[in-house]
């Protein structure tokens, strides 16, 4: 790492830290496999309205400016989903990222160290604003995208930044802040060029970034009641006695708790599609009956790692990200779900429920998206061989393709860390207000017909140690629960998801509090955050009227955001 590196929290190729003690034994594979099975939703279609699957507390843009966030913090491309390896030295979980929220993902090692990120004043950031050749697609190109090398591929900090035509879209509009940011600076202050330009244009868009994190993105994936003492005290100090699980000693790391189970929160909150723009609406990933082979980047799904099609672009924030704070809920009506008919209108699109249901598209990952593995074969044959004799699902493509929901349940195997009800026996030993969840919440939503669901219990064996992942994804769902007035059958209408009360779920005291901890315990421990180093009276530079939520970044870029 070169010196660019900043702050007191670790650096990278460390291995992660752990929040409570690991487990002596993992849960047995079928398991996992039946549970990542009940886990996938139905296959959907991309709708232009009101979603029972909607969260009303997260709007859709937050989802992918939460992968950001995790793009910035954590990268694993060494260990093995199979407990077999773990003894092996170079298939421990290793980070790859600064577990710092310095944007190293946009970043990289700075001007310096990496040049060809840089425009010739040393302080900008480059990306293409130009018409181009389009000799190597068969799309018409966006005039506006990422930096990229001959073969398309993104030249950025993180390749995953380019997972999808959105996540890349974010990506891009981060370089577009920092560059008007440094844009103003040097308005402000015309000696300043070159490293001291970029200097304190970075540290503007980085206490920017964690000030969002803190006041728009937490309490909009949080409950209130578990964020409370955190936000109410206003120096590091004040909160050092406040951490149950991320104390001091254990952040030269992120914690493996963290890392594979309660951030992984996001992925139930992923819709099966996407309005862009008039013309496009597409789904996120091409669907478990298409066959990869068969899949265009430009018209099937948003699946990235190319050049940007013109097709793709966002025409308008405001289907993404309100210009509202978080508690702001929509007026419209919810009284009927949307159908198939297409409205091209600009409408916010919210993301799904966190629940235990992910959509139908990460039910068969796409290959370009896989984790990488050393595994003779690739990550395929090393799921295969943790799962066996269990087989994979997939019945479409060859080689077949995981689940991304029997991904997470292998990753949180391999990383041997304890159950949900071990962690809330953790937070109540510290006098958090904390309840282990009851049996009835601990169930997957499963589509008996069309607009019909039922409550299905999990295997038995987990009712009682149940795996992380899942139980926090079953601790934001019990509002839903609760929620719901079952028919004598057992059943219920997709019309009940549509309430408000079935229509809004957070991350409880399990989920929340893992992130909200090593979110606040980052940037206490790093000398160089805004809690730290900003200056008594900063504010940040921002759009619109100055309010803290991610639509005034993206206005100050110069990006549309509703009206």
């Amino acid at each position: 790492m070169s010196g660019f590196g900043h702050g007191s929290v670790g650096t990278r190729e460390q291995a992660f830290t752990t929040l409570l003690d690991l487990r002596k034994e993992g849960y047995p594979p079928h398991k996992l496999v039946k549970l990542a099975e009940n886990i996938k939703g139905a296959v959907d279609t991309v709708k232009d309205g009101p979603d029972p699957e909607e969260n009303l507390w997260v709007p859709a843009g937050y989802t992918y400016f939460g992968q950001f966030i995790d793009h910035d913090l954590t990268f694993d491309n060494t260990s093995s989903l199979n407990p077999a390896d773990t003894g092996e030295e170079d298939r421990l979980p290793t980070n790859l990222r600064t577990p710092r929220f310095d944007l190293d993902s946009l970043y990289g090692d700075g001007p310096d160290a990496q040049p060809f990120l840089y425009a010739s004043d040393g302080a900008s950031l480059l990306f293409k604003d130009s018409n181009q050749s389009q000799s190597q697609t068969s799309y018409e190109q966006a005039i506006q995208d990422l930096l990229r090398s001959p073969n398309g591929r993104a030249i950025i900090g993180d390749k995953r930044n380019d997972e999808n035509s959105i996540i890349s879209q974010i990506q891009l509009a981060f370089v577009q802040y920092h560059n008007a940011v440094v844009k103003k600076v040097s308005e402000k202050d015309k000696e300043l060029t070159g490293t001291a330009l970029f200097n304190q244009a970075r540290n503007e868009v980085r206490w920017t970034y964690q000030k969002l994190v803190i006041e728009d993105f937490l309490p909009r994936i949080v409950k209130a009641e578990v964020l409370a003492d955190l936000q109410e005290a206003t120096t590091p100090e004040e909160r050092e006695n406040l951490y149950a699980l991320y104390t001091h000693h254990k952040r030269k790391n992120l914690p493996r708790e963290f890392v594979v189970a309660a951030y992984r929160f996001g992925h139930s909150g992923v819709r099966t599609g996407y309005r862009l723009n008039k013309e496009t609406s597409l789904t996120i990933f091409p669907s478990s009956n298409t066959n990869p082979k068969d899949s265009k980047p430009d018209d099937d799904s948003l699946l990235g790692f190319d050049p940007l099609p013109k097709a793709h672009v966002i025409d308008d924030w405001g289907r993404f990200f309100p210009n509202t704070q978080p508690g702001v809920f929509p007026s419209e009506n919810r009284d009927k779900a949307a159908d198939k008919t297409v409205k091209t209108e600009v409408r916010l699109q919210f993301a799904y429920k966190i629940d235990t249901t992910l959509v139908d598209p990460l039910g068969v990952l796409p290959p370009n998206v896989l984790p990488t593995s050393a595994t003779v074969g690739g990550l395929v044959k090393e799921v295969e061989d943790t799962i066996s004799p269990c087989k994979l699902p997939d019945k479409v493509a060859h080689p077949p393709r995981p689940s991304l929901a029997l991904l997470n349940l292998l990753r949180g195997n391999t990383y041997k860390v304890q159950g949900g009800q071990a962690i809330a026996h953790a937070l109540q030993r510290n006098d958090l207000p904390v309840e282990i969840l009851e049996q009835k919440y601990l169930c997957t939503r499963n589509q008996v017909k069309d607009g019909v669901f039922k409550f299905n219990p999990i295997d038995s064996s987990l009712q009682r140690d149940t795996p992380l992942w899942f139980y926090i994804l079953a601790e934001a769902q019990a509002s839903v629960v609760d929620a719901i007035k079952l028919d004598p059958d057992g059943t219920f209408s997709d019309e009940q998801l549509l309430k408000e009360d079935g229509a809004k779920t957070q991350l409880g005291w399990v989920g929340g509090r893992i992130v909200a901890e090593v979110f606040y315990g980052l940037l206490d421990s790093d000398r160089e955050s805004y809690f730290n180093a900003a200056p008594e009276y900063w504010e940040p530079i921002l759009g619109g009227n100055g309010e803290v939520i991610f639509a005034n970044l993206l206005k100050f870029a110069g990006l549309t955001v509703g009206k």
